[in-house]
């Protein structure tokens, strides 16, 4: 066979594909060179041969396949760490899966309700919670500091903070439960002593009292949206994340009446905050906007429509971080 076919049936074979083949030939026309080069051939030497060249070319390109070969396996550790790693996020979602509330929990309690959940990463730092206690509906959706894994531990600490200040507790008022809350992410971060440390939430929380047709609200640095017979009435949280130990504040409690037409809108910043190709940010304006056009469709619906303007609007962007919104009627 000729060299053509030593190297075709070199570069098919998985054994000896990486060897570095290099032409030294008679031949020297265009075409016999960039056949050879399309073989898979490192070089192309044609006659007149200079040893020393040939031998300078044999050292480089061994000293490339050394390069490439110390590449490839450190490419196969790195791939090795990144499985491992990610098999170890998956099962993490699995765990915050199974301790953070049921988005389902939502359509249990209220009957027409729904969620918009869209995490940045394979675990979030986003997430919804809701109850019910002694008649009482609490409805709540929490941005955590960051996203991914250490937005997820700080999801987890919510979460279970929010169930003792709520189910056990049996605090009802939202602004209560935002101060107590606060106060337990800075005794269980011990942001006494480590005054530098930033992790916390914002917060948009709500209490649904159908008995007397009232719903109160508390925000930490989040807003409630509340549509009612053709109007849009935003109440606004108070100006500063739970566990901000620099700012001393207390989270005030907000009071609304509802109704049968009422509509309730949370939402965390991931969706304002969200750009496009060309650098432009959703923003709370859009949300507005879709809320006075499709606020009287089903629940469902409105889901379904906000999702394919969300996703219009990206198209191809990078999403920049975890997305949620709850939608509901409280009666």
């Amino acid at each position: 066979m000729d060299g053509f076919e030593v190297c075709r049936r070199l570069k098919q074979d998985e054994k000896t594909r990486d060897i570095p083949v290099i032409f030294i030939t008679a031949k020297n026309s265009v075409e016999d060179e960039t056949q050879g080069l399309e073989l898979g051939a490192v070089d192309f030497i044609p006659k007149p041969i200079s040893p020393p060249v040939v031998l300078a070319r044999v050292k480089n390109h061994l000293r490339l396949k050394f390069y490439s070969s110390m590449l490839q396996s450190k490419n196969d550790e790195l791939a090795e760490r990144n499985l491992y790693i990610t098999d170890s996020i998956r099962y993490a979602q699995k765990i915050q899966s199974a301790i953070l509330p049921d988005p389902k929990m939502l359509e249990k309690n209220i009957k027409d309700g729904d969620l918009i959940f869209k995490p940045k990463d394979i675990v979030s730092g986003d997430f919804f919670w809701c109850a019910e206690v002694d008649g009482m509906i609490f409805v709540a959706v929490i941005d955590c500091t960051g996203h991914g894994v250490p937005g997820a531990f700080m999801s987890m600490i919510g979460n279970t903070l929010l169930n003792d200040i709520v189910k056990v507790k049996k605090v009802s008022d939202p602004g209560q439960i935002l101060n107590l809350l606060d106060q337990g992410i800075i005794l269980e971060l011990n942001k006494e002593e480590n005054q530098d440390t930033i992790d916390g939430m914002d917060i948009a929380l709500c209490v649904i009292d159908r008995g007397n047709a009232k719903l109160n609200f508390a925000g930490a640095y989040r807003p409630l949206f509340h549509f009612n017979k053709g109007e849009l009435t935003e109440i606004k949280g108070t100006k500063k994340s739970i566990g901000d130990r620099k700012r001393q504040l207390d989270f005030a409690t907000a009071s609304i009446d509802i109704d049968s037409s009422s509509v309730i809108y949370l939402f965390t910043d991931g969706l304002a905050d969200q750009n496009n190709i060309e650098g432009e940010k959703f923003g709370v304006q859009k949300l507005r906007d879709f809320i006075k056009e499709n606020a009287t469709l089903p629940v469902t619906e409105q889901k379904e429509l906000l999702t394919d303007r969300i996703n219009n609007f990206m198209l191809n962007e990078v999403q920049r971080d975890d997305i949620t919104v709850a939608i509901f009627k409280p009666f």
